[in-house]
This record gives C-alpha cells, sequence and structure tokens, in this order.
C-alpha cells in the first residue's frame, strides 16, 4: 500500500514539474500510451529479514539492504541489484525471488539492495520528471561508497563487482558501465533498453564491458522493438530496440563475428513463452548475451513470487538471477 501511494504521489509530482518547466511539443502520431504499471507491494514469505544500513553520500544519507553468507570466503565477488522505478529495495528482493541470497549461499559472494532516492534512480537518459533526475542525485557516487564500504568491512574483491537492475534499475546499470566500467566488471539489465544516441546525457567512457539485456517481446511498458513511449502521458527520450542495445554494446566490445543463437529447452506445455539466447563472443574480447523472452513482459523472469498482472507473462524456461549470476560468474576479474 506504501508503495502504490509513493507511486500516486511521483505520478502527481512529475506531472507538476513538467508543467513548470517543460516546453510543450508535438507528440509524433506513432507515440503509443504506455499504461502506468501498478507497483509490487507484497512481501511475505521472505526467507529472512535483511539489515538495513546507511551510508552518507555527499550532503544525503542513502539506505541499503544487504546480505552477507556465512562463510563468506576472502576476496568474494559483491552483487548490486538495483530496483525499477516507484519501488525500493525490499519489494526488489521479492521480485527477485530472493534467489540472489541463494546464489551467494550457494557461490560465496555479498548481494547489495540499494534504495533509490524517492524509489527512482539518476540514470542516463535525458532529463525526466522524476526527483532523482530533478535533483541531480550522485548516484553513482553512491555505489562507489558501498564498493568502498564492502571492501574495508567484508574484503570483496574490488575487481569482482556486479550490476543488475530491472526497468529503471537496469538504465542505472547502463550508466555504471559508460561511466565507471573500470569499477565494475559487468552488468545485466532487464526489461531495459539504451535511449538513442541524442537521448543519452551522461559521460560514455567508450570503454568495453560485458553486458546481458533481458527482455520480453510483450512487455506492456517498454517495446522491445524500441521507439518512442509516453510513461504518465509524458514524452519519453526515443530508445533503441532491444537487438539494437545489445549490438550497441558487441561493436563497442569488439564483436566482430556473428552471434550465436540458442533456443532454451522448454519446460512447460502450457506456457506460451519461448527463450532465445544469443551470444556474441569473439575470443579475448568482453561477451555479450541477449535473453530474448518471447511472449514475455516486463519482469525478471523466476518461479519464487508473483509479478503482478500487468507486468506481463512470466517465462518458465529460465530463472533469470540464476542465468544473471551464470553470466557474471563466468567473466575475467578487472586487471
Amino acid at each position: 500500500m506504501k508503495a502504490r501511494l509513493f507511486y500516486v504521489s511521483l505520478i502527481a509530482l512529475c506531472v507538476v514539474a513538467l508543467s513548470a518547466c517543460a516546453a510543450p511539443a508535438a507528440a509524433p502520431p506513432t507515440t503509443t500510451p504506455t499504461p502506468t504499471p501498478t507497483p509490487p507491494s507484497a512481501q511475505t514469505g521472505a526467507p529472512r529479514t535483511l539489515p538495513q544500513a546507511t551510508i552518507r553520500v555527499g550532503d544525503r544519507d542513502r539506505t541499503y539492504l544487504y546480505y552477507v553468507p556465512a562463510n563468506l570466503p576472502r576476496n568474494a565477488p559483491l552483487v548490486f541489484v538495483f530496483h525499477g522505478l516507484g519501488y525500493d529495495a525490499l519489494t526488489m528482493r521479492a521480485y527477485t525471488g530472493y534467489e540472489f541470497e541463494s546464489l551467494a549461499d550457494q557461490n560465496g559472494f555479498v548481494v547489495v539492495y540499494p534504495d533509490g532516492y524517492q524509489n527512482s534512480w539518476n540514470d542516463c537518459r535525458k532529463p525526466l520528471p522524476f526527483p532523482s533526475r530533478q535533483q541531480n542525485i550522485d548516484d553513482v557516487g553512491f555505489v562507489r561508497a558501498l564498493i568502498a564500504r564492502f571492501r574495508v568491512d567484508y574484503g570483496i574483491n574490488s575487481s569482482q563487482v556486479f550490476a543488475m537492475g530491472h526497468s529503471m534499475g537496469g538504465q542505472l546499470a547502463f550508466r555504471l558501465a559508460f561511466e565507471i566500467p573500470d569499477e565494475i566488471a559487468a552488468i545485466a539489465a532487464v526489461a531495459s533498453s539504451l535511449a538513442v544516441e541524442d537521448g543519452l546525457d551522461c559521460h560514455i567512457s567508450g570503454k568495453a564491458i560485458p553486458v546481458l539485456i533481458m527482455n520480453g517481446t510483450s512487455d506492456p511498458f517498454m517495446s522491445y522493438g524500441g521507439g518512442l513511449h509516453t510513461l504518465f502521458g509524458t514524452q519519453m527520450p526515443a530508445f533503441r530496440s532491444t537487438l539494437a542495445s545489445a549490438e550497441y554494446f558487441a561493436k563497442l566490445n569488439g564483436q566482430t563475428s556473428p552471434p550465436k543463437t540458442t533456443r532454451l529447452p522448454h519446460q512447460n506445455p502450457s506456457d506460451p513463452t519461448f527463450v532465445d539466447r544469443t551470444v556474441w563472443n569473439d575470443a579475448g574480447k568482453p561477451e555479450v548475451v541477449l535473453v530474448t523472452i518471447n511472449g514475455g513482459g516486463h519482469l525478471l523472469p523466476q518461479s519464487k513470487y508473483p509479478w503482478p498482472n500487468d507486468y506481463g507473462v512470466v517465462t518458465s524456461d529460465l530463472e533469470g538471477p540464476v542465468e544473471i549470476w551464470n553470466f557474471f560468474s563466468r567473466q575475467r576479474p578487472l586487471k
């Protein structure tokens, strides 16, 4: 209920900010209005209660949840899990099915769930009507501060820091890939595609980085094919198709061979979805993976916890957190 009330307040703030500051522009006739998602709110079924901590970044206190397995090995990896617009770290835990924590127990890494400023992130897209962008919140500084804290407190391996995010959280992962690729070993963006070139507004280092993109072809909020869209009745920056987003990183990483696509085994005859995994993986070049969930929605697929129906269909052909950790774990540490 709190997440739902916040989402309504956020929409009102966006409308006021835009009416005060934005110049009117004619919407192209091809623009399709994006429905407003129901924010995830259910919190039952958590296997444990995680500690919430605070860290000072500039003049703000930022909060986060974290999980450290028992018997954590020395030089363990660190995995950031970023929530989407309108909800928080606690909800993101649920909507990963708590699977990153199980994977952390099995593989020995630390999981951190940061909270966005007023449930939003300052990502790479041109000015958007959300609190983090309006106030230019230093989310990159937040990530750097957390890396430093976990290096001191738990001895994590600074060359094995990974970032995944859902929706707007995926957009923040793109920003980290662009701006601090020397500090992030790989990213995974779920239900997210890159903005077009003139829709980006951050420093692009031009350095290669391993990237996984996982999108559904029937996403009700972000078209798999890219293009223009509206959110809360507001024109948003155009974005590339999912394939073009993956090809951008493949080119950036120096991949020149054609990618290889594999259809994953179908697990349930009654499941209308199917999954294709496309991989760019030339020897000695950072890997790029595109996971296409044909018929899938705006969500991270997992079988442990239900998404709201308006986010679309969940495939049963893969567990998203497992796919993402397998991708992260095979990347060579940063030098």
